[in-house]
């Protein structure tokens, strides 16, 4: 299922990505999961050809690529890649009908978005870059965070009335420079927890979904 392959591709993206910048081999880090080769990206980049690739992901990964011959900086690339990540994820979704794998991309919307302000506030980004690498597909308006930012209280406070509610406790620590780890092990426990909330349907899509969802979550599973 295309869905779940997508994030493959962006994940091999940002190893490219990594590794251009840093100058060092990380082929080890590769995924032959996605849609596309890692071979093939490699080989789009070396030749200036992106044709080959999913127009949606080629236009993310040379816009990536810019940004990272321009400022040197991979973490503003890899915020682009999940910019484009989560556009495809909405609108793959989109195409299926599934109120689960939308409601699914809105969520990783809203964690993807918090996370980067949590990140941001840490490192006390200005307000005019941050609009830079904001996604538009959450719950939470990117205009609405635009206009809290920067003051941390406001910001985390809209996501009170959010499925991330759980998670802003940590939120806060993680803004506050005390150990982004907890912040990130809620994120990923509460995007797991999405879809296994689908085994209550006894019957239909979302239990397909779901053990799609699960199998390819285990390593060693996912390429049978």
């Amino acid at each position: 299922m295309e869905f779940f392959r997508l994030k493959y591709d962006y994940h091999n993206a940002k190893v490219f990505l990594k590794s251009m910048a840093r100058n060092q081999d990380n082929g080890h880090l590769y995924s032959p999961l996605g849609r596309i080769s890692p071979r093939a990206l490699q080989q789009a980049h070396r030749d200036g050809r992106y044709d080959a690739l999913p127009k949606a992901f080629a236009a993310a990964l040379r816009e990536a690529e810019d940004s990272l011959s321009r400022t040197g900086d991979p973490r503003l690339a890899e915020f682009l890649l999940d910019q484009a990540y989560i556009g495809e994820m909405k609108t793959v979704s989109g195409a299926t009908g599934s109120p689960l794998l939308m409601g699914y991309a809105a969520f990783f919307a809203d964690v993807l978005n918090l996370r980067a302000l949590v990140r941001m506030l840490k490192s006390g980004v200005k307000p005019e870059q941050a609009g830079q690498v904001l996604n538009p597909c959450g719950q939470v308006s990117r205009e609405a965070i635009l206009a809290a930012y920067p003051d941390a209280a406001a910001v985390l406070e809209l996501y009170r009335s959010t499925k991330l509610a759980p998670a802003l406790a940590e939120a806060e620590q993680a803004a506050r420079g005390d150990g982004f780890a907890p912040f990130e092990t809620r994120c990923r426990a509460m995007l797991e927890d999405y879809m296994a909330d689908a085994r209550y349907v006894g019957f239909g899509e979302e239990v397909l979904i779901r053990y799609l969802c699960s199998v390819e979550a285990e390593p060693g599973k996912a390429g049978q």
